[in-house]
């Protein structure tokens, strides 16, 4: 019995949404940009999806692009804005983005002449609002902020950050990426120029990512080629993934409210479990409520990840995409946290489909295994 507890990296597709897919794929097979009726048909219902995303986020359809990933959205959109900068040369983040945006700065500073500034958390591991608005100035094109830390589960104040940029010359991205079935997100209330998500978040498909780019800001075309998504990103779309993903994002709206309340009593359980065994909770009480962020001093974060696995339970340590360079300890290490703790720490989220079996089963096993490790 598989006990999955790593949802913050990617989540299972529903069955019948994964039926779905294979249906589009071999008998809705034609391309959307295509002339005859088959194609015509397949734009229509790419067209629909677009549509139910915007729904979803209460924006126009013209404001949705479909790319691949988050990864490629996020560069996308900041890439775009350097473009766009002028004689500018600042941006504004934080110290916990996910490296897609870090990296990205990284690259755009050693090739360009700009240059950022990363705002840490405080021990909590939230930034603080004024802390990072004092650092935006006459210089500054971009601020960039996620909406929620994918390693501790920590809530940001982007809205209220938004909502001081209004006005301002510059540009406004949050990386919403952990937000959908989790919290409420739209672009008019967090006041963003530009926002990021990715389908495997939140039940759909991996291989889908979206953009929503408010009317009115620049962007610059990232591929160049037949002119797919109004010229902005070219490449023929994936219409069985996007259509999936739009139904994706819609039942996990739907179904927030339910799951938030089951998953903030795990939650509560988890972490009772996790400080009776002595450890260290490292999510914020202002949080997602499907994340625990904890830390067992003296137990690295892999073995204690690889000995669950061995039980047939399957936690995370950070991101995915960097558990296997430094398990997002970089995190933790802006929070003040001490590399001893912080390198004993595993993320445990959840989804909707989360069981009370599954909870019980995680809380057994680290019962069982913690006292082994620690001698």
């Amino acid at each position: 019995m598989i006990r999955y507890f790593d949802n913050n990296a990617t989540t299972q597709m529903e069955s019948d949404l994964a039926e779905l897919m294979a249906s589009l794929c071999t008998e809705e097979y034609a391309n959307p940009n295509s002339m005859h009726t088959f194609g015509v048909k397949q734009s229509r219902m790419l067209e629909e999806a677009r549509a139910r995303v915007a729904s979803c986020l209460s924006c126009n359809s013209s404001e949705i692009f479909f790319t691949s990933c988050a990864t490629e959205t996020i560069n996308w959109i900041l890439r775009s804005t350097v473009f766009f900068r002028g004689k500018k040369k600042k941006i504004v983040t934080t110290s916990i983005e996910h490296k897609a945006v870090l990296n990205t700065l990284k690259d755009l500073k050693a090739i360009l002449d700009i240059d950022y500034v990363e705002i840490s958390p405080e021990s909590n591991g939230i930034v603080e609002a004024e802390k990072l608005l004092r650092e935006v100035d006459d210089e500054t094109f971009l601020v960039s902020v996620m909406a929620v830390n994918n390693v501790t589960g920590a809530i940001q104040p982007f809205e209220e950050i938004g909502r001081e940029l209004v006005g301002l010359d510059l540009l406004y991205h949050v990386d919403a990426v952990q937000t959908i079935g989790k919290i409420p997100f739209t672009p008019e209330s967090s006041f963003c120029d530009y926002a990021s998500f990715s389908s495997h978040k939140f039940h759909g498909p991996k291989g889908v990512g979206i953009a929503f780019v408010k009317r009115g800001s620049p962007i610059k075309p990232m591929l160049t080629g037949g002119n797919q998504e109004r010229g902005l990103r070219s490449g023929t779309q994936n219409v069985p993934g996007v259509l999936v993903t739009s139904i994706a994002m819609q039942r996990a709206l739907d179904c927030m409210e339910k799951a938030s309340g089951i998953t903030k009593d795990f939650q509560n359980r988890i972490s009772r479990a996790v400080v009776e065994l002595g450890g260290y909770i490292n999510t914020p009480e202002c949080s997602i409520c499907n994340t625990v962020n904890a830390s067992f001093g003296g137990i690295r974060s892999e073995v204690l990840v690889n000995a669950l696995s061995e039980e047939g339970v399957f936690v995370g340590t950070s991101s995915a995409c960097s558990s296997r360079n430094d398990g997002g300890q970089y995190v933790l290490d802006s929070m003040g946290i001490s590399p001893s703790i912080a390198s004993g720490s595993i993320r445990i989220s959840m989804s909707r489909f989360t069981t009370e079996e599954d909870v019980e089963d995680l809380i057994e096993k680290l019962k069982k295994t913690i006292p082994l490790l620690k001698f």
